[in-house]
């Protein structure tokens, strides 16, 4: 009985470190968002600021423009541009990896084997021949641009992440709804995608993220700073003689909690999606 309850609290300690370890950061983050600049560069380092001030938030969100655009024609931008990218990439890839999980084709195979493909290759490796692709379309600088790359991006992960999902949903569910005339598409969209919602919200918010938070694909396709998102507009306030700390750290808080809320109501579908889809095979 002894040895349970230390085995217990050694467990409860080893979580609560990690844990600690994973939120500090953040934290001192915010914590570093409430402080001027001088106590920001001051020798006397302190956890909680000595006066706390909202000043950081208000010149990152209202003060700062680059271009006469600021913080929330870059947040604009970056909602419209993963908003789109990640609806679509989940519309496409729930229908392809349905297809692969439930139908025999000709070419099955070397489908799977290119999504597979595309996620063994660094989208480092085949940037340069993208953007000079790009450029002689005359697709730089263009937000639809950037919202396609995400789409191409996330829609062979999503689809591999679908395939895994679906092959766990009972495939007599779908039998019973084909006996009772419910067509191909209709199963799909009336029986699988309500199965589904704890695998679309893990997958969506996984694919939302990634663009979020993209900086290299952003600075090299987009160049209007009314065009910029948010990492764009970020990396703004690192000047050549001054850096804007306070306003730094209030904007990458800023930028942190749109992901944390959606993390927080989709909590309860992603701790569903453990369960893979009610039923079992």
């Amino acid at each position: 009985m002894r040895s349970r309850m230390i085995r217990k609290i050694l467990f409860y300690f080893v979580v609560a470190l990690i844990c600690g370890i994973i939120i500090f950061p953040f934290i001192l983050l915010f914590s570093y968002s409430l402080r001027s600049d001088a106590e920001i560069f001051s020798l006397n380092i302190r956890f909680i600021p000595r006066n706390p001030t909202l000043e950081a938030y208000i010149n990152a969100i209202f003060s700062y423009k680059v271009g006469g655009t600021g913080f929330i024609n870059w947040a604009t931008n970056s909602i419209i541009v993963c908003g789109t990218a990640t609806v679509i990439s989940i519309f496409i890839a729930s229908l392809c990896g349905y297809g692969i999980s439930r139908f025999r084709f000709y070419g099955r195979g070397i489908l799977w084997f290119f999504i597979i493909l595309t996620q063994t290759i660094p989208w480092v490796v085949i940037l340069l021949p993208y953007y000079v692709l790009l450029s002689k379309l005359n697709l730089l600088d263009k937000l639809s641009s950037l919202s396609f790359t995400y789409l191409v991006i996330f829609t062979p992960v999503s689809t591999w992440l679908f395939t895994g999902f679906f092959k766990n949903i009972s495939i007599e569910i779908e039998e019973a709804a084909r006996i009772d005339g419910c067509t191909h598409f209709g199963v799909f969209w009336r029986i699988i995608l309500p199965l589904s919602v704890p695998g679309i919200s893990a997958i969506a918010l996984f694919a939302f993220v990634i663009g979020w938070s993209d900086y290299l694909l952003a600075s090299i396709l987009i160049r209007s700073v009314e065009k910029w998102t948010l990492p764009l507009g970020l990396s703004s306030f690192q000047g050549e003689h001054n850096i804007l700390w306070a306003e730094i750290m209030a904007m990458s808080t800023v930028i942190t909690v749109p992901i944390v809320i959606l993390f927080l109501y989709l909590q309860r579908y992603l701790i569903s999606g453990l369960m893979a889809g009610s039923i079992k095979q």
